[in-house]
């Protein structure tokens, strides 16, 4: 019997928020871990800006972009932005 894809009416993220220690942040990179996984998420430069230095804990609002070969987080402090990021990404 063959399967059918479930059609959702939303679009589902495979990881939509990210909680854990900064371990290194650059204007446009930050690695945050989370029980022992280092995430490498992509950041904008106003949340760079606000983002706590090393060793404090951030929480993130993620985007996942995935593609034939590449699966990226674009992370963002506050839900407006994320937003926004995505409205003019479709």
């Amino acid at each position: 019997m063959p399967t059918r894809a479930l059609a959702l009416p939303y679009n589902i993220s495979m990881i939509a928020h990210l909680r854990g220690t900064v371990l290194a942040k650059h204007p446009n990179q930050a690695i945050v871990e989370t029980h022992g996984v280092g995430y490498d998420v992509a950041i904008s430069v106003p949340t760079f800006s606000e983002m706590p230095a090393a060793g404090a804990e951030v929480a993130l609002h993620i985007h996942t972009h995935v593609r034939e070969d590449a699966l990226s987080l674009y992370g963002f402090l506050r839900l407006a932005e994320k937003q926004l990021f995505e409205n003019c990404s479709r």
